[in-house]
């Protein structure tokens, strides 16, 4: 959800503190052990990256309507790549409310896996509601540090998409560090909320 030029996206996503579908009483999970080999490598089970990205303008009254939101935001395509479509909790949800609903569920984890969605937590960069992203790959790296690799769109006005952005995340402090892409030279000691498991 990250919109850096204007803060319209959290305006449209919705309020965050929507409450979650469900109440589960019983106690969190526990967390998953690290990866134990250099790869970490799970299947994605949702459509691919082409068929969830597809730039098209809000058309309103049958024409295109000029200066409106482009498609598709960072939150449908990544349900749409993931094919994690739980905890819809109104137009789209939001990035942080999406989060707390999966965590109610027992869905989450602070341990990234590939096929995860990676959400953002709330930051200075004009993020309000956080953003999301794909995890695409991890690889482990010295505990508790770990390279993941990830896909996302909806990082400028045009809903530009990006691939294969390299990042740095830490599972202690719950920082991301991205070294590649657009935002390699601001996306720094990222907030991390946590990931959203397949």
């Amino acid at each position: 959800m990250a919109n850096r030029s204007d803060g319209r996206e959290a305006e449209e996503q919705g309020d965050e503190g929507t409450p979650a579908v469900g109440d589960l009483t019983s106690p969190p999970a526990p967390e998953p052990a690290p990866p134990s080999g250099p790869d970490k490598q799970t299947a994605i089970k949702g459509s691919s990256t082409q068929d969830c990205y597809r730039r098209s303008p809000r058309v309103a009254g049958g024409k295109k309507k000029k200066g409106g939101r482009c498609e598709p935001q960072s939150l449908p395509f990544a349900r749409c790549r993931t094919g994690i479509q739980s905890c819809g909790l109104g137009y789209e949800n939001g990035p942080l409310t999406w989060f707390a609903c999966e965590k109610r569920r027992q869905k989450t984890t602070t341990i990234p896996e590939a096929g995860a969605v990676l959400i953002l937590a709330a930051n200075k960069h004009h993020m309000p509601t956080g953003h999301v992203a794909v995890v695409e790959k991890v690889v482990a790296m010295e505990p508790p540090r770990y390279r993941i690799f990830f896909s996302h769109t909806n990082y400028d006005r045009q809903c530009s998409l990006e691939t294969d952005i390299e990042a740095i995340y830490c599972s202690v402090s719950q920082r991301l560090d991205i070294i590649s892409g657009a935002w390699k030279d601001w996306g720094k000691g990222l907030p991390v909320a946590g990931f959203i498991r397949n």
